[in-house]
């Protein structure tokens, strides 16, 4: 039986907009749209979003990186534009499913991002658990993720019901048992929920 509904944060929850913070470095930088590009999911990046660097080191690093004129609090109000709105009906999703469900976020992210995210998005507080790349230390589809995840839920694969936006995470968490839906829009959520039993 369902106990635990987790989903991802960005693209599930809530809009992202990777091309606005691009778009900014680059007018800000003076620098080749690809070059900032390709440092999205860089070992630099991943760094951050593991918390293998804290704000200071990233902040300095991506300044040794992209050399550019921003002050620390520039180069944040840049970085957080990604954060967007919720999608379209999910609080209400979310509202449903909390009455009958635990509610986690198992999510890829920096402290930064989740800080915004504390901030502008309302029902963030309707869930239980958050598992946050930065604070484990680890990002999906590491394994060690999921493990982490069912032990402090005390919880069996089978209990479990992850929505992701990329298969190769939902493709990770299966190995462990828990169910997964790829999905990224509210309505497909909904659907799918409805097919396993999970909503009505």
């Amino acid at each position: 039986m369902i106990r635990y509904v987790i989903f991802d944060l960005g693209n599930v929850l809530i809009h992202i907009h990777p091309h606005e913070v691009i778009a900014e470095f680059t007018r800000r930088c003076n620098l080749p749209t690809e070059k900032i590009q390709r440092f999205y999911l860089s070992e630099l990046h991943m760094n951050f979003m593991e918390g293998k660097h804290n704000g200071k080191e990233f902040y300095s690093l991506m300044m040794d990186t992209f050399p550019c004129d921003l002050s620390n609090s520039e180069f944040i109000n840049i970085w957080n534009r990604v954060i967007g709105e919720p999608k379209d009906g999910i609080d209400q999703l979310v509202q449903e499913l909390k009455s009958e469900y635990t509610l986690c976020i198992c999510s890829n992210t920096d402290i930064w991002h989740w800080q915004k995210v504390l901030k502008t998005v309302d029902f963030i507080r309707d869930f239980t658990h958050y598992f946050l790349s930065f604070e484990l230390k680890y990002g999906k589809p590491n394994p060690v993720v999921y493990k982490h995840v069912l032990d402090t839920l005390s919880a069996a694969g089978d209990e479990c019901v992850f929505i992701d936006d990329i298969a190769e995470n939902i493709e990770a968490a299966q190995e462990f048992g828990i169910q997964g839906i790829v999905a990224e829009d509210p309505l497909e959520i909904r659907k799918k929920l409805s097919e396993i039993r999970i909503i009505r």
